[in-house]
């Protein structure tokens, strides 16, 4: 029973609070005994108490459970929680204001903590010099005009400290022991420091003291709002300190350039990542002279382990996997199939296989015979080893797609797809797609906008940046986690030791006894009960305020409708890309309720007003099982913070768990019962209502006897069981198993695909050291292309690292040779298509033909643009006279090029036939953002036989007539009509547009709008080589017509020249 139970009597309350004692506050059962009967008795000597026992010793009890009483607790004049009950010269006003009373640790109570945790590695000589700068320091900043003899580290660590007091607020001792902790620390050190302990201030030092040491800090914030927030709170501080700092979020060019030459740089993982990126594989100077020195990561346990493995890269342009759409669209329609007919196959292999037997008899690699069945899909030669190696992975990403959720794993915004990393943050990941496929199958699901795959070709993981620093990496979070976290951090990053740093006052976080359970709909309404509970007043306490947090969007929503009108102040926060600003604004008041995702946990600083503060504090539901215990201990963290009081739960249904989890929590669930073979008649709950009824009746006599027997039933009914630490022991068993393999497995595979990258960038060093630092861009293309298929079709994981690397050595060496000939390194017919348009431009046109001929020879199929390309190459090369076969020949490419660009009109038919069948049903609009996309493709394309159309018929009369053809060059913009890009030009003209160019996001949403279909897709016929389109005029001339008479003369000749022979 507790207080979300159905009208709870005041003594069942009574029960669970002293229930609660035993479960979450560590008491043990003689402990509550004793203070149960201490409560009685001071009860009982005080005749002047005109409240009922049950609700006077609800308040003390609620008073002890927010301040979290231990039964070590000691006032400060050294008294127990029991001797000040038990003391009659305490009032009950007093002892509530003893217990809520809190001072700020000291200097030696601070070290002792630091001393006696067990994790801590820490040595007694560094703990020494630690307290002695900290005390010299903090005797200096209390004294006026103090300090002026201090020397060396004491006398840096004194100004930092006056220049933090000076622009923000001095110091607290648990801070500046932090800041000396690693000031002293010769290698990387993590430190872990409480939620809301001002990590904020100790990152802001420590940056500061590198630098003031001539180094050069990078600061990898967990978002890119915190790393502008923390770099704007705390630039007055570093003006004082005459360093120079910036911010690396949302910078390109001279602006970048300006901000890495600051002494320190705020930034997050992905943005330090992409810069390193930019500056060695796409070769842009964005570093300058600036080195890797020193990192000072925030949150860092979510950086080096929750997404330690997040890989950053570059987008790079690949067009030849669009002509992969069309094979993804039938095996998104195959699985559909599929779908249906499950239960026919024993397992999720066979129907994997049988999916893939069925693909393949559809599939052709050209250059093939074309023909009209509509069950045959196409795709260029080049790609076939790509999808050899990749087809069944791809079907097994489709069937993922199936399971996968709207609200849960992803969301639908104005850009499209995205991603949300549910699990750990809550963040909605914006600029993130899912590899293999996984990304486009959920694009079908859902009729959203197509986007083609992509090959990988440069990358750098959390990991791998964060080890380019050496052991001079250093960490601050709220949660290092477990033995087997930090012991892991060690394995991959040497050096590093880490310390806990105690909270400058006693934390008063009360975890109420967790609630778990087998229906979803039991679950929800445990929870709206808990929330009602909560945000209304009762015996011993006002309204408190509510923070829920939900595994996903989904969940959040569904909790959110269920409150209904049973709470009315409710506010929603699980989209970072909405406005959140009316759920931070204002302090949370008595009776708000916040349901929000993970958003709300790591980073999220919620200000509680006095009134709930006074009634308990933030109470945070926690809906689900975190996937660790960091996470949760993040959520948990909301609350509590400060020396403040809060409490938390978790309520959590078995049917949300994995199908493992479920299983190994059934299985120690059973294992902790077992005694009741032993004992088959539970006793408990007769005891618990025996206690409620003797309660009740000591309330009416105050008899000494009875309070002896109530004492001694206690010792029957306290117990120490709960499923709540079975699910989060069985949780935790399994976090250190996924650590063995992170270490073994992943960081292993991703060292792999590192160092092949770094080996990579050692070939591409040498190929623009040849070319003077100016290779042919058409060059640096193909290679990184090739590079990217390679790791596709190559990288096998069960190879040896020296095995991959001379194999990846020879192939690159093969296909820098075919490119030092002007072939393609993978046979790509756009390759040379590319190489051609370079040529042309360099008015090398005999030379650019001969490579849009290569083009045509290594496959006609898909050869549209080498086609157009060759057919006014020809023209332009002969000038203003074209001779019969110059225009014949021309004629005739321009005929094939439109065959071809029928295959590509049927590419997008294909695309779109069976991506959307049993579909359409389920959308209610008409035209989908789907169906918008692929009607641009099919509208450029359909421009574009219309400019050869045109110039066919232009051939046809000048070949008929013996006239000359003038060509006309335009950009490829030029294909379509000025008209289609009106929606687009409005969007761009409009005030919104002048005031967010330089917000990536509203730049990214902008490219996705359907206004910026047609220029997108221009965009993807250049990327194929056709960067400009012509027309052509024809014209009489005096060369023309001699040219037709003497055309005509030859016809005539040879006419009867046949009839001569023909009669002999």
């Amino acid at each position: 029973m507790d207080e979300s139970d159905t009208n709870p009597t005041a003594e069942e309350l009574t029960l669970k609070k002293l229930q609660g004692l035993v479960t979450n506050i560590k008491w043990s059962k003689t402990d509550v005994a004793d203070l149960f009967r201490s409560l009685l008795e001071r009860f009982q000597s005080a005749p002047t108490n005109t409240s009922g026992l049950s609700s006077w010793m609800l308040q003390i009890l609620h008073c002890i459970e927010i301040n979290y009483i231990t039964p070590s607790w000691k006032y400060k004049t050294g008294k127990t929680l029991i001797q000040l009950v038990q003391d009659k010269t305490v009032t009950d006003e007093n002892l509530k204001k003893c217990l809520a009373d809190d001072t700020e640790k000291q200097l030696d109570e601070i070290i002792e903590e630091i001393r006696q945790q067990k994790l801590n590695q820490v040595d007694e000589k560094l703990l020494l010099e630690v307290r002695d700068t900290v005390s010299s320091v903090n005797e200096a900043l209390t004294s006026i005009n103090g300090g002026s003899q201090l020397r060396g580290l004491k006398k840096d660590v004194l100004t930092l400290c006056r220049a933090a007091e000076q622009t923000h607020f001095r110091p607290r001792l648990t801070q500046i022991v932090s800041l000396c902790l690693m000031a002293l620390s010769k290698t990387g050190r993590l430190i872990q420091v409480g939620t809301g302990e001002g990590k904020t201030c100790i990152v802001a030092m420590f940056a500061a003291f590198r630098a003031m040491r001539g180094e050069k800090v990078d600061i990898m914030s967990s978002s890119p709002v915190l790393a502008e927030r923390d770099m704007r709170e705390w630039k007055t501080f570093y003006e004082r300190l005459n360093i120079t700092v910036n911010s690396n979020i949302n910078k390109q060019g001279k602006d970048l350039q300006r901000c890495y030459q600051c002494q320190v740089v705020y930034g997050t993982a992905e943005e330090f990542a992409g810069d390193w990126l930019k500056q060695h594989f796409h070769r842009m100077d964005t570093f300058g002279q600036r080195e890797i020195q020193c990192a000072v990561v925030d949150e860092v346990d979510s950086l080096m382990l929750d997404k330690g493995l997040h890989v950053v890269y570059l987008s790079e342009d690949m067009p030849a996997l669009q002509h992969l759409n069309p094979l993804l669209a039938l095996i998104w329609a195959t699985v559909n199939q599929y779908m249906h007919s499950q239960h026919m196959y024993s397992d999720e292999e066979s129907v994997v296989r049988a999916v893939e037997a069925t693909i393949k008899e559809a599939l052709r690699f050209t250059p093939c015979e074309l023909n009209k069945d509509q069950n045959i899909c196409y795709i260029p030669g080049f790609l076939s080893d790509l999808v050899k190696s990749k087809l069944k992975v791809w079907i097994e990403k489709a069937f993922h797609a199936h399971k996968m959720k709207n609200d849960h794993e992803y969301v639908i915004e104005k850009h499209g797809l995205v991603p949300v990393d549910y699990s750990c943050t809550g963040v909605v990941e914006n600029f993130m797609k899912w590899s293999d496929g996984l990304h486009q199958f959920l694009e079908m699901k859902h009729q959203c906008k197509l986007s083609d795959m992509t090959a990988i070709t440069n990358y750098m993981s959390n990991v791998g940046l964060l080890q380019k620093y050496g052991d001079q990496i250093f960490g601050i979070s709220g949660t290092l986690g477990q033995q087997a976290e930090t012991e892991t951090l060690q394995k991959i990053y040497n050096g590093i030791t880490t310390c806990q740093i105690p909270t400058f006052k006693r934390r008063k976080l009360f975890e109420v006894e967790g609630v778990v359970v087998t229906d979803e709909q039991e679950w929800i309404e445990k929870i709206c009960d808990v929330v009602t509970a909560q945000t209304k007043p009762n015996l011993y306490r006002k309204e408190r305020a509510v923070l829920v947090i939900c595994e996903s969007i989904k969940r959040a929503k569904t909790v959110h409708d269920a409150l209904g009108n049973k709470v009315c102040n409710k506010k929603l926060y699980i989209n970072n890309n909405s406005d959140n600003t009316a759920v931070f604004s204002k302090h949370v008041e008595a009776g708000k309720v916040i349901i929000a995702t993970n958003l709300a946990g790591r980073g999220t600083d919620l200000k509680v007003s006095d009134t709930v503060n006074r009634a308990g504090g933030l109470f945070v539901v926690q809906t689900f099982l975190p996937k660790n215990a960091r996470v949760e201990a993040q959520a948990f963290g909301r609350t509590a913070r400060q020396g403040s009081p809060g409490s938390a739960q978790l309520i959590i249904c078995t049917n949300h768990l994995s199908k493992l989890l479920q299983l190994l929590v059934l299985r120690n669930k059973l294992l902790s019962e077992l005694f009741l073979l032993t004992n088959i008649i539970d006793v408990t709950p007769l005891y618990q209502n025996l206690f409620v009824m003797q309660l009740r009746l000591y309330q009416k006599h105050h008899s000494y006897e009875e309070s002896k027997v109530l004492t001694s039933m206690l010792a029957h009914i306290l117990n120490e069981k709960s499923e709540i630490k079975i699910a989060k022991q069985v949780r935790d068993e399994l976090v250190a198993e996924e650590l063995s393999s992170y270490l073994e497995r992943d960081i292993t595979k991703i060292k792999r695909k590192e160092e092949l990258f770094s080996q990579y960038l050692v070939i591409l060093d040498d190929l623009y050291k040849r070319s003077n630092n100016k290779p042919a861009q058409s060059d640096v293309s193909a290679l990184n292309e090739f590079w990217g298929m390679w790791l596709l079709t190559s990288f096998n994981e069960t190879d040896s690292l020296p095995d991959l690397k001379n194999r990846l050595s020879r192939d690159l060496d093969r296909a820098r040779l075919k490119l030092s000939q002007r072939q393609s390194p993978s046979s790509n017919v756009h390759h040379y298509t590319v190489f051609g348009n370079e040529l042309r431009e360099k008015g090398l046109l005999a030379d650019s033909i001969q490579m849009y001929s290569k083009a045509i020879q290594e496959d006609h199929c898909w050869a549209a643009i080498a086609y157009y390309n060759r057919a006014f190459a020809s023209l332009t090369q002969q000038g203003k006279h074209q001779d019969q076969n110059c225009i014949i020949q021309a004629l005739e490419d321009l005929q094939n090029a439109l065959k071809s660009v029928e295959l590509y009109c049927e590419e997008v038919e294909v695309t779109c036939r069976y991506s959307t069948q049993d579909i359409k049903e389920l959308h209610s609009c008409s035209v989908t953002r789907f169906d918008e996309d692929m009607i641009a493709r099919s509208r450029v394309l359909w421009f574009l036989m219309k400019n050869i159309n045109e110039a066919i018929k232009k051939l046809q009369r000048a070949r008929d007539h013996g006239e000359d053809v003038k060509v006309e060059k335009k950009l490829i913009n030029f294909l379509v009509p000025s008209t289609e890009f009106f929606p687009l030009a409005k969007k761009v003209a409009s005030l919104e547009f002048f005031f967010r160019f330089r917000d990536p996001l509203w730049m990214y949403q902008l490219m996705n709008d359907p206004s910026s279909d047609i220029l997108m897709k221009l965009e993807s016929l250049k990327s194929l080589g056709l960067t400009h389109v012509y027309t052509l005029n024809t014209r009489r001339t005096l060369f023309g017509f001699c040219r037709k008479i003497r055309s005509a003369v030859h016809h005539t000749f040879n006419h009867f020249a046949k009839r001569k022979w023909f009669f002999k």
